[in-house]
This record gives C-alpha cells, sequence and structure tokens, in this order.
C-alpha cells in the first residue's frame, strides 16, 4: 500500500516546505467534493500565496507518486472547481490557479505543470508557480521518505526480518548491519530495504545509533511472536497426503531419494523438523518445502491422496524461497536432513489448525532461551 492522499495533505502541512524570504503559503479553506468510489469524498484546499508584488489563490489537488501523464485529468478537475470559486468569491479580486501538490516531484511532472500552468508544490520544497506576475520558481532537495505499508512477513520484506531473526545468534560479534548490505544479501533494492527496516524501527524491533548506522535487532521474540500473529504463511499452495511411514528412517529414506533422482533433497518442516525436545503436542503433520514436480515427492515418500492427511507438502512463495534471508537454510544443501531454521519452523505450526499454535508458542520459548544474550534490555 502507498500514503494516501490523505496522509500527503497532513505530511504536507505538518511539515511545510520553507519558501524564499518573503513568500508565504498558508491554507485559507478546505473543499469537499464528492467522487465515485471508496470514501465517495475527496478533500481539496484554497491557499493563498503571497509575495512582496501580488498574493494569489489557489485550488490545490493532493497527489501522491505523480506522473507527467496525470496532470492534464488532475487539471480538469482543478479548472472546475476553481470556476465555482470565482463565482462564489468575485469580489475578492485574486486570480485562482489550479495547483498540485505532491510528495516528490520529477524533472517530467515539473515541466508538465509548466506547460499546463498548474502550479506545483512538493514535500522536497519545490515551488513552481506562474500566474498574474506571480514568478516563483524553487527547485526542492530535500528527502522525502516515503512511508511503508506493505505486509512485513510475507513477500521480499519478509526475507529481511526472516534474515535478522535467524541471525540473531551472531548479532554480538557481528556489529550493526548496514542497510546496503542486508539488501544486497536479501536480493531487494537499497530503497525496499530501507523502507522495511525503517519501518521495523518505527514499530520497535529494530534500533540505530544515529540515521547513518546499521540497524540492530531489539525485540526478536516480539518479533517473531508478531509474525505469528500476521498469520502470513511461506507456502502459496500446501496438500494433504497420507503417508505410510513418518519414522525417521523412513523420512531420511525419501529425503535421499529425492536427491538422487532430482538433485536437490527436501526442505523438512512442521513435525519433521522437530528435534526430540522440541516435541509439545502429539498428533502433529509432517511436512516437507518442495519447488519440483509433485509426483518426485509422491514417490519418494510413497504418498497417498486418501485421509487422514499426516504429511502436508507445501508449495513455497517465490519471493521468499531463497537462501537470501528466505526460508532455504545457506549451508549443507546437498544433505537430506535439510530443516527450515527455528523462527521458520514456529511460523509454520501458527498457521496450523489444531494444536498448532500450540506447538509454536513452545517452539518461540525455545527460541528465546538460545538468544545470545538479552537484546530487549539496554
Amino acid at each position: 500500500m502507498h500514503a494516501t492522499a490523505t496522509d500527503l495533505r497532513d505530511a504536507f502541512w505538518g511539515s511545510p516546505p520553507e519558501l524564499p524570504f518573503g513568500v508565504r503559503l498558508e491554507r485559507h479553506e478546505p473543499i469537499v467534493a464528492s467522487r465515485r468510489g471508496p470514501g465517495g469524498t475527496t478533500v481539496y484546499d484554497v491557499l493563498r500565496l503571497t509575495t512582496p508584488t501580488a498574493t494569489v489563490e489557489l485550488v490545490a489537488g493532493y497527489q501522491t507518486r505523480l506522473l507527467a501523464g496525470h496532470i492534464a485529468k488532475l487539471k480538469a478537475q482543478l479548472d472546475s472547481l476553481a470556476a465555482q470559486r470565482r463565482e462564489r468569491s468575485a469580489t475578492t479580486g485574486l486570480a485562482i490557479v489550479p495547483a498540485i501538490i505532491t510528495d516528490a516531484a520529477k524533472p517530467s511532472v515539473i515541466e508538465a505543470c509548466k506547460r499546463e500552468n498548474v502550479a506545483l508544490f512538493d514535500q522536497r520544497g519545490t515551488a513552481v508557480v506562474s500566474a498574474q506576475g506571480v514568478f516563483v520558481h524553487v527547485e526542492g532537495r530535500g528527502v522525502v521518505e516515503r512511508p511503508w505499508r506493505g505486509r512485513l512477513f510475507s513477500g521480499k520484506a519478509s526475507r529481511l526480518i526472516r534474515h535478522f531473526l535467524t541471525n540473531v545468534a551472531f548479532e554480538p560479534t557481528a556489529g550493526p548491519h548496514a542497510v546496503r548490505a542486508l539488501a544486497a544479501r536479501c536480493d531487494v533494492s537499497y530503497v525496499y530495504a530501507n523502507a522495511v527496516l525503517t519501518k521495523l524501527e518505527r514499530d520497535g524491533f529494530l534500533e540505530r545509533k544515529s540515521p547513518r548506522s546499521g540497524f540492530h535487532l531489539k525485540r526478536p521474540v516480539d518479533l517473531l511472536r508478531a509474525w505469528l500473529d500476521s498469520g502470513e504463511r511461506t507456502a502459496v499452495a500446501v496438500e494433504g497426503f497420507y503417508a505410510p511411514a513418518t519414522g525417521a528412517e523412513a523420512l531420511a529414506a525419501g529425503a535421499a531419494s529425492l536427491l538422487r533422482t532430482a538433485g536437490v533433497a527436501p526442505l523438512f518442516s512442521l513435525a519433521s523438523a522437530l528435534d526430540s525436545d522440541q516435541l509439545h503436542v502429539g498428533g502433529l503433520p509432517h511436512g516437507v518445502y518442495w519447488t519440483g514436480e509433485l509426483a518426485q515427492v509422491i514417490n519418494a515418500f510413497q504418498l497417498k491422496r486418501v485421509t487422514p492427511h499426516n504429511f502436508l507438502v507445501l508449495r513455497p512463495d517465490p519471493l521468499v524461497w531463497t537462501s537470501a534471508g528466505g526460508i532455504v537454510p545457506p549451508d549443507d544443501a546437498a544433505s537430506p536432513r535439510r530443516r527450515v531454521s527455528l523462527p521458520q519452523l514456529a511460523a509454520d505450526f501458527a498457521t496450523l489448525p489444531g494444536r498448532g499454535r500450540e506447538q509454536a508458542d513452545f517452539l518461540v520459548d525455545i527460541f528465546a532461551k538460545r538468544l545470545p544474550y538479552r537484546l530487549d534490555e539496554p
């Protein structure tokens, strides 16, 4: 999700851009216009721009992620509002100009606004106005931090979270995680990584000494519990089967068979990935992540499409199926005993019906006891 026009309006007036000496931009009154779609209304503002030589009135609309192709349509809407405004306030004698306020105006947007005679302001400090003897042209160079509203525990964002939770044991010696290094390690862009990490910082899961320093994981247990509470799963599809044998020897034999025939071993999760001291409740299904042909894993473990389903085949989301902060362990790739990490295992159990969440909570307690030190303390 992106920031809405309402968010932009609040952010812009919460910290208005600095204009040249003697130039002042003020909100005069709002205009609430009806429209189709969710909400049914759009809020515009009547502004007054005052310079040492003249004052103009602006009818301003708000648009995030503005493109040059949007300008003509927005201008038509604003011209209609401006015409209605002129009819009601003919005695003021002020010129009424359409204006657009955005987060960060691209050069193509600035040129389009000049061409269409539309005033433009952005959060970076850009101000372009040319009307009735008023000429203002300021190129903003401020940095706009776009609010990130995506889902933290799914897709590419989850790679960063999994990286922190999986590597928490190495934090004392690894030092702070630089954004650029994390982005490269998790195969996401720097801008995307920075937005996700800033969101985690605001939520209190990460911390840093300064805006230019790297991030430390602050509350790993709370972050893992937030993952469980989200209900997000890394599998885009789950198919249930009956396995005639689920003992350690049968699972090892099935994995070895897949390694021979497909060239890669499956990734065990659920009951198949539990150590003896990690089993808390009984009757849990076994499971494997598998990206290859379904027939291969069916043959390897002699699965049958009958109930009861005691063996689940999880088809992973390609966006998280990676060793770069994903669910695949970076080591032992050729070992038949490949298992998801403990945080991932807890998250997988949390999506199961029945007593799956109970088992997941038990694994969270194990995770907490294995932490190298109390990261949630100063």
